[in-house]
């Protein structure tokens, strides 16, 4: 699961590097800006799921690389006694996708709604138990992302703040977001969730 960091170290990188463009005084900047998200399950396979993703807006069209990772559990009991059970997780697989999409933007002030689709490699991973031994397979297979987003973010150029508290440097259009995503896959491990998602970048032209 360590490879689920790298998309996030690029963006990371990427938003010291957008954070100096304001000083190339260029007439527009591009729409260019990272997210990072945590949902939870509506159908298919349960469980936490963490996604990151990079986008390029050009025009109304869209362009997102994004990884997923879904961690899956489920709730078993350790008795100690007829009086004494105690609860507990146990990890009945994972899965981690890899997908290319395209969509539509829209931007209006300080918000913006998009709708994706488009292809993936999914690796899944199912745990089970017999006779409490661990045993696990593993598929891949490809599948069909989609996802619907709603963020917020300033409308106008201002001082970058740490924290949404403190501002440093000249007002720039690199900048946080906030917002909700509504993301799946149909494959033969489908699933849909519904979370919340945190960005930083260039998120509308100023």
């Amino acid at each position: 699961m360590k490879h689920l960091l790298l998309l996030p170290c690029f963006i990371f990188l990427f938003s010291l590097a957008a954070f100096g463009q304001d000083s190339l005084k260029l007439k527009t900047n591009p729409i260019v800006y990272g997210d990072i998200g945590f949902s939870i399950p509506l159908t298919g396979i349960g469980g936490f799921q963490f996604n990151s993703s990079l986008n390029y807006q050009y025009k109304q069209s869209l362009f997102t690389l994004r990884v997923a990772a879904i961690q899956s559990l489920t709730v078993a009991t350790a008795e100690f006694s007829p009086f004494t059970i105690f609860p507990y997780f146990k990890d009945s697989g994972h899965l981690t996708e890899w997908s290319v999409l395209y969509g539509w933007r829209m931007v209006d002030g300080n918000h913006a709604f998009s709708i994706s689709a488009g292809a993936s490699y999914n690796d899944r991973e199912i745990v089970y138990y017999p006779n409490r031994n661990r045993q696990q397979l593993e598929y891949q297979y490809p599948g069909l992302p989609f996802e619907m987003n709603v963020l917020w973010f300033k409308a106008h150029k201002q001082k970058y703040h740490i924290y949404s508290l403190i501002p440093v440097g000249r007002p720039t259009g690199f900048g946080n977001s906030f917002g909700f995503k509504l993301s799946g896959n149909v494959s033969r491990y489908s699933y849909a969730s519904l979370g919340i998602v945190f960005g930083l970048g260039y998120h509308r032209q100023y």
